[in-house]
């Protein structure tokens, strides 16, 4: 079996566009493989990264994000090292892994599976590190709140470099947070809606929304390209000084398939 770092990429195609570049070396990646599906299974396995991910990587539904490419073109050029993995790399994917900082580069696969991993068994671990991300954290609205027990989980957050201390009894999120993946983003849409979304009489109060609709692939991208404004739009918002506030809000948004996947 020839394998993916016995190409020249040099020779590969280049594409002025990353969906497209990863979409072609993934093809190029799995096609070492009689069977797909069971490659898929198994550069999952490999990378940390869902098998809907890949595929919709694979199908050019999904921008990559800088965790995503890493953890990918690791695996295709069997290069951990980041210097000499952006010299090995397709220029598209070069330019885009070069724009990020060093210390988001550290950041790994086993980081954001431990966090997830702790969210899962400790719930209010998640609580707290999302409103840890709204506004430093005061030890005694956090004893006040929680109790005791939220006590102890800042001392868990604390020692697993989740969260730092800013000021005395004021914390806040630690820069070596791990960036989080589709995974973790969907576990804590799913936990905020179930512990936070109220129904209201008066929908001005809050938003909830469901509609489905048959649509062809061109109405699925143009869903698509309006959630990724309107998630940028929040975002400018919320970063607006005008807009600051203390109350903690937020907004998770889903489009998908009602097509259950086979594993």
């Amino acid at each position: 079996m020839q394998n993916f770092t016995d190409l020249n990429l040099d020779s590969q195609a280049q594409f002025g566009s990353l969906v497209d570049q990863v979409a072609f070396d993934l093809a190029s990646y799995l096609g070492q493989y009689p069977n797909k599906s069971f490659a898929i299974r198994i550069l999952s396995k490999e990378t940390g990264l869902n098998e809907k991910t890949l595929k919709r990587l694979l199908n050019r539904e999904n921008k990559p994000t800088y965790q995503t490419l890493f953890k990918l073109y690791s695996i295709f050029l069997e290069e951990e090292c980041f210097p000499k993995l952006l010299e090995k790399c397709p220029e598209v994917v070069k330019s885009y892994l070069a724009q990020y900082t060093p210390e988001e580069k550290k950041s790994s696969t086993q980081d954001e599976q431990d966090l997830l991993d702790l969210f899962k068994k400790e719930p209010l671990a998640a609580e707290i590190f999302v409103l840890a991300g709204t506004a430093p954290l005061i030890k005694s609205a956090i004893g006040f709140r929680y109790g005791q027990y939220g006590l102890e989980v800042i001392e868990l957050l604390l020692s697993k470099n989740i969260l730092i201390q800013s000021d005395k009894d004021v914390y806040k999120l630690s820069s070596k947070v791990p960036n989080l993946d589709g995974e973790a983003l969907k576990f804590l849409g799913e936990y905020f809606v179930q512990r936070f979304a109220k129904v209201r009489d008066v929908m001005s109060e809050n938003m909830i929304s469901f509609f489905a609709e048959g649509l062809n692939q061109a109405g699925k991208e143009a869903w698509l390209e309006i959630d990724t404004k309107a998630f940028y739009k929040k975002v400018e918002i919320a970063n607006d000084p005008k807009f600051k506030g203390h109350l903690p809000y937020f907004t998770f948004t889903v489009t998908d398939s009602i097509i259950r996947e086979k594993s």
